[in-house]
């Protein structure tokens, strides 16, 4: 098990000899060998855990990310700390500051992505795929003569309203979707993909704080208060490949149903998934992450290990090692 994810209210998460126990009123639930954890992810406030066990997953450099119970919202990641970084943040502050720098980094991303867009609309069989995939090639052609960030930012978002157009015509009539809407999400469609990229953040960010580099210094995603840039910036070739491949496998397979999802009394106009939906699509992130995936050298590796590949890469570029970012695409 690479990532334990704990979403039982009322479970207690502790440490027993070399092995962590999850027990909920006196019950055990699960056990799993200490070696065995990469990450922990604790959703929901009804979850606790012993500080004997958080402290020894610090020690492993095991991180432990707080969310919320939909997974909708990342509220902490507890880490070791980067102390043994310094001379790597600080030119990577230096760099961020630099325009053409932060211009060919988040040119280089958003390329990616846009390229794994175009794959995925090409092999769906949709009639609206053509379209939508001239477009993303428009925007493609375009983005290398983004003269600086903002620019690349209207092409990410041409490509992305060509990619989401073909999802509607697609996707509307049996799921109701009408484009991507996330806060909060008003399909179930809608619903999968920002719990996907959720659990998606949380293995880029990790990468992002185990390469050591600061997650909260991007370039393509706007520097603010409390919002991780880089690893927003580092998903974004990754959500083609992972969570939009998912969803779209759950929906085309009908693994996911309809009765999977909840409406909150409290919030009406949501979707979200409930416990079974959110417990399936944890299941099936957890196999995609594990899955073999290809290598520009043509060998294979996990697709968890390739997010870590791409945030050492940016550390070469930033320490002056590598001459340019290059994005993922298989």
């Amino acid at each position: 098990m690479a990532t334990l994810y704990v979403q039982e209210q009322g479970a207690m998460v502790r440490k027993e000899a070399q092995r962590v126990i999850i027990s909920k009123q006196g019950q055990i639930l699960q056990e799993i060998p200490l070696n065995k954890i990469d990450q922990v992810v604790l959703m929901g406030r009804g979850v606790q855990m012993s500080t004997a066990l958080l402290v020894d997953l610090i020690g492993r450099g095991v991180p432990v990310m707080l969310t919320n119970q939909r997974g909708s919202r990342h509220y902490a990641t507890l880490t070791a700390g980067p102390s043994r970084f310094g001379a790597l943040r600080l030119q990577h502050m230096q760099r961020v500051i630099d325009p053409a720098w932060t211009l060919e980094l988040a040119r280089a991303i958003v390329a990616a992505k846009l390229s794994n867009q175009r794959t995925m609309l090409a092999a769906s069989g949709w009639s609206a795929a053509p379209t939508a995939v001239a477009q993303i090639t428009t925007a493609l052609g375009s983005l290398e003569h983004a003269v600086d960030v903002d620019a690349v930012r209207g092409y990410e978002g041409a490509g992305a309203a060509a990619y989401f157009g073909a999802w509607r015509t697609a996707l509307q009539q049996a799921w109701g979707f009408q484009g991507r809407a996330f806060y909060p999400p008003p399909d179930p469609v809608n619903a999968m993909l920002s719990f996907g990229y959720t659990l998606l953040m949380h293995d880029v960010l990790n990468a992002v704080q185990f390469t050591g580099l600061d997650p909260y210094l991007g370039v393509f995603h706007v520097i603010e208060a409390g919002r991780p840039s880089l690893a927003l910036d580092l998903m974004e070739e990754f959500r083609p490949l992972v969570v939009d491949r998912l969803v779209l496998e759950l929906v085309g397979t009908g693994a996911m149903r309809r009765d999977q999802f909840e409406r909150p009394a409290q919030r009406p106009d949501a979707v979200y998934l409930d416990a079974t939906g959110r417990a399936l699509l944890v299941e099936r992130y957890e196999t995609v992450m594990q899955a073999a995936t290809r290598l520009p050298t043509g060998e294979q590796t996990p697709m968890r290990r390739m997010i870590l590949l791409q945030a050492q890469a940016v550390a070469r570029v930033v320490r002056g090692e590598q001459e340019r970012y290059r994005g993922y695409t298989p």
